[in-house]
């Protein structure tokens, strides 16, 4: 006898389903956004091939701003094409009447959302992108490479070496460490999933307001603590004004709490990442398991 709470086989085949329906509702949009590199190469490259009658390809700057614009776009859009139909009497009854618990359905619609979505349109991104550069001679690096070697790059800074950058510099650098993006990529799907298991009508654009404000108010609240840890004013005073080549001791013994902040800045950006992703969590499941016929 299956375990109404949670089965393996039941929520597979549900799993599964529920693929075929992101495949159906969202497939076609997601390949479109995803194959972009191709498309954006071929007409930057037509327009300058029309300009200066030589074939030139994007930079990498412009590239990865490109992927990170789109994969905003795909994970904003996404969740209330997928899941905002729940919201209408018809269709939310239909989903509820299905013989699966809600858990196994809330844990399906998080892997779809979260993990699978964001995982095809970087592969096939990426990708593309790593064969453009394979048939363009002009494209230097490819984004996957310059992803994974992301910290070549960051030491480079400014046109800086490693070696002579400011322990300020470095510290601030490792929030772009790649890795540390992962849970920003759940927790913007999760968002506007919720908002579109709250709202009835303009989900994405609802949400998106709601963002805003919550934003606009929090940012109000930290204002102080973000002006105490700031003291932008007060860091010229300890070195040649206009460089970030400042003894790193100085200013801990003149900002004990900012230095502090400076220092662990990738572990303040995972703890509160996985604080806020862990609410909106929640909040999916307390909607889904308040849905009613």
């Amino acid at each position: 006898m299956e375990n109404d709470v949670f089965s393996l086989n039941r929520f597979w085949r549900y799993l599964k389903s529920d693929f075929d329906s992101f495949v159906s509702r969202y497939g076609i949009t997601l390949l479109v956004i995803s194959t972009m590199p191709i498309s954006c190469e071929v007409f930057s490259g037509v327009l300058t091939l029309m300009r200066t009658g030589k074939w030139q390809g994007m930079e990498i700057d412009f590239r990865m701003g490109l992927f990170v614009l789109f994969g905003i776009i795909m994970l904003i859009n996404a969740p209330s094409r997928l899941y905002g139909h729940l919201t209408d009497r018809k269709e939310g009854s239909a989903f509820l009447l299905l013989p699966v618990s809600k858990l196994e359905k809330y844990i399906s619609m998080i892997l779809i959302t979260c993990i699978v979505m964001p995982f095809i349109y970087i592969l096939i991104y990426l990708g593309l992108d790593v064969m453009v550069c394979m048939f363009d001679a002009n494209c230097n690096v490819s984004l996957f490479s310059f992803i994974y070697s992301i910290d070549e790059y960051k030491s480079t800074l400014a046109g800086m070496q490693a070696e002579s950058l400011s322990t300020l510099l470095n510290n601030f650098g490792s929030i772009s460490n790649p890795c540390l993006f992962l849970d920003d990529i759940i927790r913007i799907p999760l968002v506007f999933l919720l908002g579109a298991l709250i709202f009835k009508t303009s989900k994405t654009g609802k949400t998106l307001g709601s963002v805003i404000l919550i934003a606009m108010a929090f940012k109000l609240v930290m204002a102080p603590l973000a002006a105490y840890l700031a003291h932008m004013e007060n860091l010229y005073h300890m070195g040649n004004a206009g460089y970030l080549d400042y003894s790193f001791e100085s200013f801990s013994n003149a900002f004990p709490l900012s230095a502090w902040v400076w220092s662990h800045l990738s572990l303040i950006d995972t703890i509160w990442d996985i604080i806020l992703n862990s609410f909106l969590l929640f909040f999916v499941w307390l909607r889904i398991k308040r849905m009613k016929l």
